[in-house]
């Protein structure tokens, strides 16, 4: 059910502002404020979200991405027939997600998110330069 690959890996940090600044002027990612105490950094189609240690839950998950709130839902009564414990349960407009642990104790999230957060590939836009 999580078909649409991995779609960010989250990470708690002391200072919000410090790491935005060293992915926009070392390595030129654009960062964005995604709310209080969240920095959202695309690279690609991939994201990195930046919590404020003061709003995250974990030092470190990464989140599976479906492409509806309701198939979070599913993926939800599926975990909780198998015994998996569901840490964290949000519904937001736009946004629904769970967390579960693996059996090494890392955070997984299975998620939804209607609002674009990383903008969409679009086709190959180089010419070619073959003469």
């Amino acid at each position: 059910m999580a078909n649409l690959g991995v779609g960010h890996v989250g990470l708690r940090v002391a200072n919000l502002q410090r790491p935005v600044r060293f992915y926009r002027n070392i390595l030129g990612l654009k960062g964005r404020a995604g709310g209080p105490g969240v920095a959202r950094i695309p690279s690609g189609a991939d994201l990195l979200v930046l919590h404020a240690k003061e709003y995250g839950s974990s030092d470190f998950h990464f989140g599976f991405h479906v492409g509806s709130a309701s198939k979070v839902d599913k993926w939800r009564a599926w975990l909780r027939s198998r015994n998996i414990r569901i840490y964290q349960d949000v519904r937001e407009e736009e946004y629904r997600s769970i967390k579960i642990r693996d059996p090494d104790g890392y955070w997984i999230e299975i998620t939804y998110e209607g609002r674009e957060m990383v903008p969409k590939r679009s086709g190959p836009s180089r010419k070619s330069t073959a003469r």
